[in-house]
């Protein structure tokens, strides 16, 4: 889901240099050995062909506060390039585990060096975001942060743990994306706003804003999984593989609630992998779930804004209101 070209100008606009900061940061990560700084810069040049959502929002948080100065500009500019650094990692790690073969229009790395590099590759970034987080030199941040990375991969493990499983519901769906998603949403904002200065009840709003931001972009995320299937894969990503994975996000597992006990046909045929991706989206649109799953998602952007109804930076809210509604625009 990008950024719609209008939005993504105005924002540019308020954080140019911070932005751009960011930006070059991540493509001149040094590790002091020539070798390993050339293969990481192989993953974190891919990062111009992102969103880069998460850090855009710590950046836009930390700018529009009462208290900027060069020090929070120091501090949301390391926790920016923490958060992108951590997001990366943990999508080396979801590849190997999805067998992916593609991220962000260019091949996984993966796919490139193998799942033995790609393990260490995950890990050596995971370690380089917490030395940024560090330079924050704020202990609640750097906290949270680790707490996140626990989350991140409580989801990962949650989702392997659910695949093929056609008893799951949208409790386990839930708890599984808040884990694997909507944690690292919420971290975004809620650590801009703490680097910047807001008191806990406004850094509680970013919290839950992020929260319900990161629950949306996952619903709408898992939809693209079908209704992409005939755009040639343009988002660079793999459609369709979630449900070769046999793993069910949330339209198929709608369906579950109503259909397990007709046992139609297409359980059999997920159950034994003899699925047509083709046919089950069709199934899934005449059936009304694709629809009752974008009605969810945007139930979860209304959530994000009324989390901050009462916040009182008008120019800071009105941007994050434009962001979360951009979410659904695809």
């Amino acid at each position: 889901m990008p950024i719609s070209i209008p939005l993504k100008n105005s924002i540019n606009k308020l954080i140019t240099s911070e932005f751009e900061l960011v930006k070059n940061k991540l493509l001149d990560i040094d590790f002091d050995d020539q070798y390993i700084t050339k293969l990481v810069k192989e993953v974190t040049s891919t990062s111009k062909n992102g969103k880069l959502l998460r850090p855009i929002l710590t950046l836009l948080i930390g700018k529009l506060s009462p208290s900027y100065n060069d020090t929070v500009k120091s501090s949301i500019v390391n926790m920016s390039i923490a958060i992108e650094l951590l997001h990366t990692a943990s999508l080396i790690h979801d590849d190997i585990v999805d067998n992916a073969t593609h991220r962000r229009g260019e091949k996984s790395f993966n796919n490139l060096y193998g799942n033995d590099m790609a393990v260490m590759m995950g890990d050596i970034i995971f370690a380089k975001s917490a030395m940024y987080v560090c330079e924050t030199k704020n202990i609640d941040v750097v906290n949270k942060f680790a707490n996140t990375i626990v989350d991140l991969s409580m989801g990962q493990l949650h989702e392997m743990n659910s695949r093929n499983d056609l008893t799951q519901d949208k409790t386990k769906y839930f708890y599984r994306i808040e884990k694997k998603t909507a944690s690292l949403f919420e971290t975004a904002t809620w650590s801009g706003g703490e680097l910047a200065g807001f008191d806990k009840n406004h850094s509680d709003m970013l919290k839950n804003y992020g929260k319900n931001l990161g629950y949306a972009f996952q619903i709408f995320d898992d939809i693209k999984d079908f209704t992409e299937l005939e755009k040639n894969n343009r988002s660079g990503k793999n459609v369709g593989l979630d449900i070769s994975n046999g793993i069910f996000t949330l339209p198929i597992i709608l369906s579950f609630e109503q259909d397990r006990k007709n046992n139609p046909v297409y359980l059999y045929n997920l159950k034994n992998k003899k699925i047509n991706i083709n046919q089950l989206r069709i199934y899934l649109n005449d059936k009304g779930f694709i629809t009752k799953s974008l009605e969810i998602g945007n139930e979860y952007i209304n959530k994000s804004k009324i989390s901050l109804a009462t916040f009182e930076s008008i120019e800071l809210k009105n941007i994050l209101y434009k962001v979360a509604d951009s979410i659904k625009s695809y």
